[in-house]
């Protein structure tokens, strides 16, 4: 296997790996992290374990050097830390920022062989169980283990996350919460756009449409908003859902499985991974969360942002997230999630409009991507300085 991108002649202060490219809530963020300092964007490295991905072609396009490994089974590690460790010795990075846990302990072992200590680690998620998932489990026990010696600091999305990592075993003492950012200027809903969607799909005026957006993955509980729709859409007849998102589409025989199941199966759209999501955020009246666990959801703030009225689960940082700007429900349980929603659409349409204008006001007050950014220029400079 070798590198999309030339090893030789390249000069990084600072240097970022990331599990993958695709489209996602850290992937976003590191993309919004370069973009703010476009000045710095030829001096940044960004290498994918995996592939380039969507972000890391955006990421080119910006002058940033993008390196994939094309790790694809994990017997190709100790390859994969090689390749690692020959990049971090040959650029002399200022600082080495690592993002989720297969990236943390890959990137921090050959950092450490390449004689680099400035190491940033990222959590992301708020939890994960043995259940879930035993290989990433596995993993990320065993960067509990280390997170004594490799990083610097480990750097956390969610208050809930550094709560949790804390118990499972990361150091403490070098824990730190950044939380997402972001740059509210032109994600306005605009009528164009929502006008052009819903007539290519025969929405009427005065139908509303749920949506949701996310990978198709467990934690995203996408059977509890199958349900949740299909009760809802018994007691209200003109309402249609919209589902975004890597692997959200008729390919998906699981979810298909599922929505077939329902008496209301004609009424899901599903468009799996899109590059226009505020475009059909615009024809959305109402934005759903229905994961059974989360760090700091993206989705949510860029709904948020949109002046889209939310209807979320509890997971996660997301109370912090909405405030009193959104109706808040209990995980993993559709029943409540229906009641969720239902108490939103049976709100008046100026009623959800106020409560979508408050919500993009406190992303804008809240987490301003100006502010992320300055917290992560600072700690770099703590390290490199």
């Amino acid at each position: 296997m070798s590198f999309s991108t030339d090893e030789s002649n390249l000069k990084a202060s600072t240097l970022h790996i990331i599990t993958s490219l695709n489209i996602g809530g850290a992937e976003s963020m590191l993309y919004r992290l370069i973009k703010y300092r476009p000045d710095l964007a030829s001096s940044t490295i960004v290498v994918s374990l995996s592939d380039d991905g969507k972000m890391g072609l955006a990421l080119k396009k910006m002058g940033v050097t993008v390196i994939s490994l094309r790790m694809n089974r994990w017997f190709s590690s100790f390859s994969a830390i090689f390749r690692l460790f020959r990049i971090i010795r040959s650029e002399r990075p200022n600082v080495v920022h690592t993002w989720m846990y297969h990236a943390n302990l890959l990137g921090g072992i050959a950092s450490i062989i390449a004689g680099n200590k400035n190491i940033i680690w990222s959590i992301r998620r708020a939890d994960l169980s043995i259940g879930e998932s035993v290989p990433t489990f596995l993993i990320m026990k065993i960067g509990a283990l280390l997170s004594k010696t490799i990083p610097q600091a480990i750097v956390c999305v969610a208050e809930s996350g550094m709560k949790n990592h804390k118990k499972y075993g990361y150091d403490a003492t070098k824990m730190i919460v950044i939380p997402n950012g972001y740059d509210v200027r032109g994600r306005k809903p605009k009528e164009s756009e929502r006008k052009k969607i819903r007539e290519r799909f025969n929405i009427a005026d005065d139908e509303i449409v749920i949506g949701t957006v996310g990978r198709f993955h467990a934690s995203k509980d996408y059977g509890n908003f199958v349900t949740s729709s299909s009760i809802i859409s018994s007691h209200y007849k003109k309402v249609r859902f919209f589902m975004i998102g890597r692997g959200v589409d008729r390919s998906n025989s699981i979810l298909v499985g599922w929505i077939n199941k329902m008496d209301c199966a004609d009424k899901f759209y599903l468009f799996g991974e899109i590059n226009d999501v505020p475009a059909h955020m615009s024809a959305m009246d109402i934005f759903c969360l229905s994961s059974k666990t989360e760090g700091f959801p993206n989705v949510v703030a860029e709904a948020m942002s949109m002046s889209l009225p939310c209807v979320v689960t509890d997971v996660g940082d997301v109370k912090r997230i909405v405030g009193e700007a959104a109706i808040i429900v209990e995980p993993g349980n559709s029943t409540a999630l229906s009641i969720g929603l239902s108490e939103m659409l049976s709100q008046s349409a100026e009623c959800r409009k106020d409560i979508g204008l408050k919500a993009s006001n406190r992303i804008k007050k809240e987490y301003p991507l100006s502010a992320t950014c300055e917290k992560y220029d600072r700690l770099y400079f703590s390290l490199s300085g």
